[in-house]
């Protein structure tokens, strides 16, 4: 009866339990609060629940937030050749409303040319701290893309310059 309930959802394009259970697990392990998580959801699909998303909304939510390529959407980003390591930050593209891991890879650039951390540890903590501060996020990771401005305006004013940029 059950499996009858849940074939009945697919063909009317409902949204699964699996795909609630799954959205809401995805979203715990990323460290989403509520508000941002809610903000995604109103932002994508002017939707204020998950359960308001068709099956393949859902579907293409959980790809997005695990960094899978939506299907039928084109690869971003630079390929990874044989031998050679990601960029820093790659693991955290294609987030809805995050900071894209360009932007990340500016700030943390434009940090490395004023912190006075010595080792790596230390820097991306002490990164972390000054991002807390000036945008009240867990750290740099969790910094929305509207956030990014206020950062690189607050390391420009430290003394960052941002390299190769076109006047």
């Amino acid at each position: 009866m059950k499996a009858k309930r849940q074939a009945q959802a697919f063909v009317k394009g409902q949204i699964s339990p699996r795909q609630i259970k799954a959205i809401h697990a995805v979203v715990g392990k990323l460290g989403l609060d509520d508000d941002s998580y809610r903000d995604i959801l109103m932002q994508r699909y002017r939707a204020k629940s998950c359960k308001e998303l068709s099956w393949r909304q859902a579907e293409e939510l959980l790809e997005t937030l695990n960094g899978a390529p939506a299907v039928g959407a084109a690869p971003c980003g630079r390929p990874v050749s044989p031998g050679r390591p990601p960029l820093k930050y790659t693991d955290m593209d294609r987030r809805p409303g995050f900071a894209s891991a360009a932007q990340l890879r500016l700030i943390d650039a434009m940090w490395n040319q004023v912190t006075r951390a010595e080792d790596e540890e230390a820097k991306e903590k002490a990164l972390d701290s000054f991002v807390n501060r000036i945008a009240q996020v867990a750290g740099l990771r969790m910094l929305k893309g509207w956030q990014v401005e206020k950062i690189v305006k607050a390391l420009e004013g430290m003394g960052a310059v941002i390299k190769n940029r076109a006047e």
